[in-house]
């Protein structure tokens, strides 16, 4: 029961509990709009009993006319219902996407490591849009049609007991077949779903890459790759829809059922005088309305199936804990601080049994400029990364102004810490926003003057639309050192007392880097930077330079 579909609803309680009021009375229009429905086969009943065969004229227009009122006021009720439904259900849903983006942000990095991206996005649309729709869609439907069938097989039993019970005697056959298809349909469904956020990955990566592809004249051979793709995703679909199929025989042979028993049965009940015309009439009527509801039910277990995988795979993210807890212990929180940091016997690995760091012990000064070099995969971002708490040692402290990293309030020290890394990451949106990005409050003479000491303001007003450019995804209208100097501005906009920047000028020609060291260093006056880069002329005015080597650190 641990993973059944009743036990993951109850994990979206804390989401329902804030509109229950507003949901349970839904669930009452429910019950009644339901039972409206049911009314019409009874008026059909006493118009033929009672006014055409009794030939009751004057009873005909008051069935009429109160048979329409009860139907328009149904209609009303089912309108009003679906209305208020889905606003509410439709609100907590958003909540839980919100909560799961928000999420996202917050969990170790080491998971976006492990993970395809391509699934994780996946997971945020198709996987919550299955949730959505089994929610606003499939659930209030379920329920309708399981009232339907209640209330329709007890006034089934009312009107003759005997045919209702030969009319559902071939349901316990059913109930078995689905009990038995049921965990293959599941096993189907998460496959499908692993398939598609697999193909959702590879559409994600290869047009991130288009270029790399086009230059290489792979285009066939990425088609080709999709195509794989897609038979492995329709050998799973097509299981699904054959199973599916199995599944649909049974209405069909309820509705097979159904006509031996009303017009044999019934038929010979009728000419015997057990049961009226009307009576049979209805019956058949009603006999008719369980098959449409009987055929919801069905889908809507094939349905359930779905959500409960897409519901587990949200879930999956969700109960992965924080990177940083509201409960640790947040000594620091309003503190300017000044940037002395200290590794004390540090060690860190991404991934068991593989370390980056090994028992690294050094420290970097205050206000000075400190440069870390070495071979790629010394560990040089990674000592970046640690400083930021972007990810946490596996042992060791860090320190900064004789503070544990771990006591300092995590806004508090992403306010006072700036990292820029080789790869410049850029918003689709213009320049002056993706400055501003760092402090969402900058007036435009703070932007310019952060533009300004990155080097990158003449260049700017240059442009046609100056600031307000849009500069496309990731910056693709940009080269490479126009994209570093912009995400230079976005880090000094803030002002940080520790800058750190991570082969952040590798784009950037030597005379104009060395006129944007001159400038952010006199921005940064009497502040901490970290240099790191395997250019000499990087280094050459550094204080201190630290050198990376084989997962250990030395000064010198």
């Amino acid at each position: 029961m641990k993973n059944s579909i009743f036990t993951q609803i109850t994990y979206l309680y804390s989401y329902i509990k804030e509109h229950k009021k507003v949901l349970i009375f839904s669930f009452i229009l429910s019950i009644i709009s339901a039972a409206i429905g049911m009314i019409q086969p009874l008026f059909a009943k006493i118009i033929i009993d009672r006014v055409l065969l009794a030939n009751n004229k004057k009873l005909l227009m008051p069935i009429l006319i109160i048979m329409i009122l009860i139907i328009t006021v149904g209609f009303i009720i089912r309108i009003a219902n679906n209305y208020i439904y889905t606003r509410y259900s439709a609100k907590f849903l958003f909540k839980m996407r919100e909560d799961m983006f928000y999420h996202l942000h917050k969990i170790p990095l080491t998971f976006f490591s492990k993970t395809k991206i391509g699934d994780i996005y996946y997971r945020i649309s198709s996987d919550m849009a299955e949730v959505q729709g089994f929610v606003t869609t499939t659930l209030p439907n379920y329920l309708f049609d399981f009232l339907t069938c209640v209330i329709t097989t007890a006034i089934l039993f009312w009107l003759n007991w005997k045919m209702a019970l030969a009319s559902l005697i071939f349901m316990p056959i059913a109930a078995y077949i689905i009990i038995k298809i049921r965990p293959i349909l599941l096993i189907i469904g998460k496959k499908t779903a692993e398939k598609n956020a697999d193909l959702s990955h590879f559409i994600f990566e290869s047009i991130s890459g288009a270029s790399l592809i086009r230059s290489f004249g792979a285009e066939k051979f990425e088609r080709k790759k999709m195509e794989e793709k897609h038979s492995g995703i329709l050998k799973y679909i097509l299981k699904y829809q054959i199973l599916g199929a199995v599944t649909g025989v049974i209405p069909v042979m309820f509705t097979i059922i159904n006509i031996i028993i009303v017009f044999g049965y019934g038929g010979i009940l009728v000419i015997n005088g057990s049961l009226t015309i009307g009576g049979l009439v209805a019956f058949s009527i009603y006999q008719g309305r369980v098959f449409t509801p009987l055929q919801g039910l069905i889908n809507g277990l094939l349905s359930i199936q779905n959500t409960k995988v897409s519901l587990a795979r949200v879930k999956e993210i969700l109960d992965i804990l924080p990177e940083h807890n509201k409960e640790e212990n947040t000594v620091f929180k309003k503190r300017s601080l000044r940037g002395d940091i200290v590794f004390k016997n540090i060690s860190f690995a991404y991934k068991k049994k593989e370390p980056v760091l090994t028992n690294v012990s050094f420290s970097i000064p205050a206000g000075k400029t400190t440069a870390i070099i070495g071979a790629s995969g010394a560990g040089k971002t990674t000592i970046c990364h640690l400083i930021t708490r972007l990810f946490i040692p596996d042992f060791g402290i860090i320190t900064i102004d004789d503070i544990n990293l771990g006591n300092i309030e995590i806004n508090l020290l992403r306010k006072q810490i700036a990292f820029v890394s080789q790869d410049a990451f850029l918003f689709h949106t213009s320049i002056i926003e993706n400055i501003r990005f760092s402090k969402q409050g900058a007036s435009d003479a703070e932007i310019i003057q952060a533009a300004k000491a990155a080097c990158i303001h003449d260049f700017i007003i240059s442009l046609p639309n100056g600031y307000d450019t849009v500069i496309g995804d990731r910056g693709a209208m940009l080269s490479g050192g126009q994209k570093q100097r912009i995400a230079i501005a976005r880090a000094v906009l803030i002002k940080p007392r520790i800058l750190i920047l991570d082969e952040a000028t590798a784009f950037i020609d030597t005379q104009s880097e060395q006129r944007l060291k001159k400038t952010v260093s006199e921005l940064m006056k009497n502040r901490t930077i970290i240099i790191v880069s395997h250019h000499r002329l990087s280094i050459k005015n550094a204080d201190t330079i630290l050198v990376c080597k084989k997962g250990k650190v030395y000064e010198r």
